[in-house]
Formats: C-alpha cells, sequence, structure tokens
C-alpha cells in the first residue's frame, strides 16, 4: 500500500489529535503512518509534541511535482572515508531500488598529502530529496562537518541555469575544492560544470 505522505515530509495538520485529543492547526513532520486505522504519527513542530492524525486531517506542505522536470548538474569532492560514511548510511536504506550513487557519470580517485579523495560528478540529474540517496547524502553531509571531514558540493540548475547552490566544509582540508581540482585530476569539462 502506497503512503500518501512520506515519513520525514513536512505537512499541514488541521485536525484533532488521537493522544492529546485537542484540535491542532500547525506544521509537524511525518514520524509513521498506522496501517490499521489508516493515521499518521506527527510530531508538531511548534510543540515539539507526536499525535496520531487522520489521513484526512494531514496537507501537504507543497504539492509535488507528478513529472520530474528540473535538472541539475552536481559535482561532489570528498575525502574518500566521508564517501565511505555516506556509502554506509545508503545501505542502511531499506528501499535501493534507485540508488543515484549508482547512476554517476564521472567517478575519479586522487591523493593528497597522503590522503584519498573522490570526485564525483553527475551531468544531468534530477537531484530530488525523494530520492533515498540524495537524502543521505545531504544528511551525511551535515555529519562529516561535525566529525572534520572535508567535502565540497555545487548543484547547479540544468533547466534553470541561474540556480546554484554550494555546500561546503573546506576550512580544514582545500584538496575537496572544486575549483581547484581541475588542476590534479582531469574535469576541465565535465558536462560543462567546471570550464
Amino acid at each position: 500500500m502506497k503512503n500518501k505522505f512520506r515519513i520525514g515530509e513536512i505537512v499541514i495538520v488541521d485536525g484533532k489529535s488521537e493522544i492529546y485529543e485537542k484540535h491542532f492547526k500547525a506544521l509537524g513532520i511525518v514520524e509513521a503512518k498506522d496501517y490499521y486505522y489508516n493515521e499518521y504519527l506527527i510530531t508538531i513542530l511548534s510543540q515539539n509534541k507526536e499525535d496520531w492524525f487522520k489521513e484526512d486531517d494531514i496537507q501537504m506542505v507543497m504539492e509535488r511535482k507528478i513529472k520530474k522536470k528540473d535538472k541539475y548538474k552536481v559535482v561532489l569532492a570528498i575525502n574518500l572515508k566521508g564517501l565511505e560514511y555516506i556509502m554506509s548510511k545508503v545501505d542502511e536504506m531499506p528501499n535501493k531500488y534507485n540508488n543515484i550513487l549508482n547512476k554517476v557519470d564521472f567517478y575519479k580517485e586522487y591523493k593528497a598529502f597522503k590522503k584519498t579523495y573522490a570526485i564525483l560528478v553527475w551531468t544531468s540529474t534530477y537531484w530530488t530529496e525523494n530520492n533515498f540517496a540524495v537524502k543521505c547524502i545531504q544528511d551525511s553531509l551535515k555529519e562529516l562537518r561535525k566529525q572534520n571531514m572535508a567535502y565540497k558540493q555545487i548543484i547547479i540548475g540544468e533547466t534553470d541555469p541561474t540556480y546554484v547552490e554550494i555546500n561546503e566544509f573546506i576550512d580544514n582540508d582545500s584538496n575537496v575544492d572544486i575549483f581547484q581540482i581541475f588542476h590534479k585530476v582531469e574535469l576541465k569539462n565535465v558536462g560543462g560544470i567546471l570550464v
């Protein structure tokens, strides 16, 4: 049975809850689903309370696009230990049928100062957090910063070329600076990203 709402999705609840028996109209995050009663466990963000709501009392914050239409060019440069950490998180996920890490257009390892790094390039992809691997990558980057592991990610809109997003932690290790990497490995024209 397909869930109407995904675990971790931000939603609006507008209805009476089961535990507190109180009417809520607020933003929340989907935590779980009870298939028997067709209810969702929601954490109300403003009050940090968990409660069950009927499916009819929950609305999407943003309508999902039925057709994928926005494509991106994505480059990720990362310490190899950081990439191994991401891969371990991906391996923990239950549904592995659309792993974007298996669809990388360019992969190269390189060494600098006795450390090994990897660069991954997707020249044209749907970079959506509905993809479990993309979510694992994005969530892992925050953890890598805490663990003091360097990375740099650049996302450039292919559909909308004015869209650019840069996520980086290079303060402790500039060997993952994508704008300098093309001097170390041959990346001068991968999908037009680094030109």
